[in-house]
């Protein structure tokens, strides 16, 4: 997504409002992985964006490298400071006596551009770990693009995309992007980029044909449900503004709806903002709507999170000994006591999922919709010498009752679906709807949170 994944930084055991800097981020970004279950989506990703980061790095690369670079001279910063040692020596040997074969015996040598292949090896052996959507390797311009991703605005078309099955689908457009003044909607699977079929290529592949510098301009292709033929769209990317928190009255309640589209810088702040504007209306009851929300800074999902709870803790890590930790609720919560819905679907993930795993295990509100995503790990990102980096899943996040939640997600406590073709209603859409439009909604989802918590007040 997006144009917009995306998109994960903070130190996990430290729950501050203030993100780490960039040489010591890491991504509890799940990364939708691709094939774990049909029904929920791949890996989402802004397709401006990259991919997002979560909590907390350990250790950068040193000095850049030159054009004439070789394995050992891309890895020499990030071996240089591990103390790993390799089960068989030997394994290491094979892959110098494949470079050198290579470089010596292909008959066009002198056209072998060695960074690709450099950054070839690395991304395959990451896929051969099989931690798919986890795990992952990011070139130079993905790097600067996961930089971007949560600094609230970007430079984009301003749609979210996922790759369900084999294709790239638009799964969320903002509203007043590039995208939508261009017409993409929700459930357009890109079939071609500037002419290029996009068949075959990975989501980030995709991604990184679709984003460019604002005022450039991309044609895509489009199939979408009920059309003969693929739309053509012509689209001038620009600045897009994320719209980090926004929130409403519900028409003809006393209900507030709240939608967190990404926990990006400042997030838990804007919360708190809109927050104190809506309880000034004497609501009887929230919805938290963080449908599609691919997670973002974990600090962030700390301070969100410890705005509706009084105590206990926001989540658990546990390492690869096994030993766990917790990191606790961050006092003065705001809205501790007012009755609560949380929203869910499968593209919740990551920071998301934090924040969700808390409120759900502490009992203080209704989780409805789909199973989430399922992110669970802490991934550390490890910067490479030449810009490109490794994100390696280093530690293992629960909820604070212990549940998993890599590769499995978090069930709702009441499980409503919303098909694919229904895009769910956001605070924006409310006033225009009012309150025969609701009723009338496709989006059953946020009718069910409303039924709830009407039957509460009453």
């Amino acid at each position: 997504m997006p144009d917009p994944a995306h998109l994960d930084s903070a130190r996990p055991e430290t729950p501050q409002l203030t993100p780490v800097p960039p040489p010591a981020r890491t991504d509890p970004q799940a990364g939708p992985a691709a094939g774990r279950r049909p029904p929920r989506r791949g890996h989402r990703a802004l397709a401006a964006l990259g991919a997002f980061v979560v909590s907390a790095g350990i250790f950068t690369a040193g000095a850049g490298v030159g054009a004439g670079i070789d394995r050992a001279g891309l890895l020499a910063g990030a071996t240089a400071t591990s103390s790993v040692s390799h089960d068989d020596p030997t394994d290491l040997a094979l892959i110098d006596q494949a470079w050198d074969l290579i470089h010596e015996k292909y008959v066009d040598a002198s056209s072998l551009d060695s960074r690709k292949l450099a950054h070839a090896a690395i991304d395959g052996m990451t896929e051969a770990i099989g931690d798919t959507g986890h795990t992952s390797f990011l070139t130079p311009s993905e790097v600067a693009a996961s930089e971007a991703a949560l600094s609230g605005s970007y430079a984009g078309i301003g749609a979210e995309m996922d790759s369900t099955g084999s294709e790239p689908v638009v799964v969320g457009v903002f509203r007043g992007s590039p995208a939508a003044e261009a017409g993409l909607r929700r459930g357009d699977v890109i079939v071609a980029v500037d002419g290029r079929s996009t068949a075959g290529e990975s989501l980030q592949q995709v991604i990184s044909r679709v984003r460019g510098a604002a005022g450039s301009a991309v044609t895509l292709s489009v199939r979408r449900s009920g059309a003969t033929d693929p739309l053509k769209m012509r689209i001038v990317r620009a600045e897009v503004e994320i719209p980090a928190v926004e929130w409403a009255r519900v028409p003809g309640t006393s209900i507030v709806d709240i939608r967190i589209e990404q926990f990006s810088t400042g997030t838990a702040d804007r919360l708190v903002a809109a927050l104190k504007s809506a309880l000034a209306t004497d609501p009887t009851g929230i919805v938290l709507d963080l449908r599609g929300n691919p997670g973002g800074y974990v600090n962030e999902a700390v301070g969100v999170a410890s705005q509706f709870l009084s105590s206990g803790d926001v989540y658990r890590q546990r390492d690869a000994s096994g030993s766990t930790s917790a990191t606790p609720v961050s006092p003065g919560g705001i809205a501790t006591d007012i009755p609560l819905v949380v929203l869910v679907d499968g593209g919740t993930a990551s920071s998301a999922e934090i924040v969700t795993g808390a409120l759900q295990d502490a009992d203080r509100a209704t989780v409805i919709g789909e199973t989430t995503f399922g992110t669970g790990t802490v991934l550390g990102r490890f910067s490479l010498a030449d810009g490109s980096a490794l994100r390696i899943g280093t530690v293992e996040w629960l909820t604070p009752n212990g549940r998993r939640i890599w590769h499995e997600g978090l069930a709702p406590d009441v499980t409503v679906s919303l098909p694919g073709d229904v895009t769910p209603v956001v605070p924006a859409d409310l006033a225009a709807l009012g309150p025969t439009g609701l009723a009338d909604s496709p989006d059953t989802q946020l009718r069910k949170a409303l039924d709830v918590l009407t039957s509460r007040a009453g």
